[in-house]
């Protein structure tokens, strides 16, 4: 009987220090995941916030989007009314020299006190009576208001002469083509057409192809405002772009 009691004292002794030892390492556990719960519902906080963030932040990217695309849109129209604007303006200037011209290499003060006066004999002395029996109307003539250094006294500056009808004006272009050398007082003179700076550069940008077409003896001429046109074999090829030229006559030998 002693021995059977000594049994079940002893069974109950190590159940219940197993229960101890289970709710000891319950406890022990419940510790330890009690941070890493606490952590986890931080980091949940967090992810939600930035979740939200994120969420606006694609909101205003979109918003951004659309008014980037709406300021393109604006920036495209501004720039092709800009260009339409320039481009008329660019005509009204060109328009307003359309009965100019420029005389080159005249001899510096060689006009006196009366360009006029200068510039209607020196027609004569250039083309002639004959071609001029009733000189030209010119409304006004200056030199350009260049600085005539020292450094540069052999470049004299240009004149610029106004005449009063455009007839006027191709005709002395047309004889000055014809003549092709024009000299005064030992000097050649040139005689070209009164464009604004803008066309200028764009004219000579078929510079080289011009070079290349004379030196194979080919036809051509530069007609208004940038326009190349050019007669090869008995036809007429024009080119509104120094690129569609300059593809059309590649093959063209370099002069030497």
């Amino acid at each position: 009987m002693e021995n059977a009691d000594q049994s079940e004292y002893s069974l109950q002794t190590i159940l219940g220090a197993i229960q101890q030892s289970q709710t000891e390492t319950t406890a022990h556990i419940d510790n330890m995941i009690a941070p890493v719960q606490s952590t986890l519902i931080n980091i949940q906080a967090s992810l939600s916030t930035i979740c939200d963030q994120i969420t606006e932040l694609e909101q205003r990217v979109n918003a951004n989007e659309c008014n980037i695309e709406n300021l393109t849109k604006r920036v495209a129209v501004l720039e092709k009314d800009n260009a339409y604007l320039r481009d008329r303006a660019e005509d009204a200037e060109n328009r307003s020299r359309a009965n100019n011209l420029r005389f080159v290499n005249v001899p510096e003060n060689s006009e006196g006190t009366d360009p006029v006066r200068f510039i209607t004999q020196l027609l004569i002395h250039l083309f002639g009576v004959e071609n001029l029996a009733a000189p030209p109307v010119i409304e006004r003539a200056h030199r350009s208001p260049a600085t005539n250094s020292r450094s540069n006294a052999k470049s004299p500056r240009v004149i610029l002469v106004k005449f009063q009808h455009f007839p006027d004006k191709v005709k002395i272009l047309r004889l000055a083509r014809e003549k092709k050398e024009l000299h005064f007082e030992g000097n050649r003179i040139s005689i070209y057409p009164d464009f604004s700076a803008d066309l200028l550069k764009r004219r000579r940008q078929y510079d080289e192809i011009k070079k290349k077409l004379r030196a194979a003896g080919k036809s051509y001429s530069l007609l208004y405002p940038a326009t190349l046109r050019v007669t090869i074999d008995g036809k007429t090829k024009i080119f509104r772009t120094v690129e569609e030229a300059q593809h059309f006559f590649r093959d063209l030998a370099s002069p030497p």
